[in-house]
Formats: C-alpha cells, sequence, structure tokens
C-alpha cells in the first residue's frame, strides 16, 4: 500500500510512503494496516532525515518502510488487521 503527503497550501515535492502491507479493505487475505496519523506524522520525520524537502520542486521521493521501520516507528511490531478475522 502507498499513500502520498504533500505541503498544504504550497506546492513542491511529493512524499509517496510505500508500507509492507495492504489496505484494510483488501480481500487477498494479505496484511493490512490503517493508515493513521501517527504513522503519517513517523513517516513524515523519517523522510525529512533522509532527505526528502517539501518545499522543493521536483519527482515524488519515494520512502519505502520495511517491518522493522514500522516497528521502531510504533514502539513496537505493527498491529495488522486482518478483514476475514474480524468478528
Amino acid at each position: 500500500m502507498t499513500f502520498a503527503v504533500e505541503r498544504d497550501g504550497a506546492p513542491g515535492r511529493v512524499l509517496l510512503v510505500s508500507l509492507p502491507c495492504s489496505r484494510p479493505d483488501a480481500w487477498l487475505g494479505e496484511r493490512a494496516i490503517a493508515i493513521r496519523p501517527a504513522l503519517v506524522t513517523a513517516a513524515i520525520r523519517l523522510a525529512l532525515d533522509r532527505g526528502w524537502d517539501p518545499r522543493r520542486a521536483g519527482s515524488a521521493f519515494l520512502l519505502e518502510l520495511t517491518d522493522d521501520d514500522l516497528t521502531a516507528m510504533t514502539a513496537g511490531p505493527p498491529a495488522y488487521d486482518i478483514p476475514f478475522m474480524r468478528r
């Protein structure tokens, strides 16, 4: 799954965050995770640390997150939501 982030009110370089899982509404039985504000905030901070400048023009900056990145960002293993296991 991928989500995009861009600066409000001033166009610039878009951040594309790629996650090692799929959307919560996926029906293929893959790992899924909900995108929450805390995850977006942590991804933005990591992208800034890795060189993303949202004020500069240019092609999109791709941030590919791993399971280890998600663990570090959420202070524990990611809680995956598997749609077919919902009650």
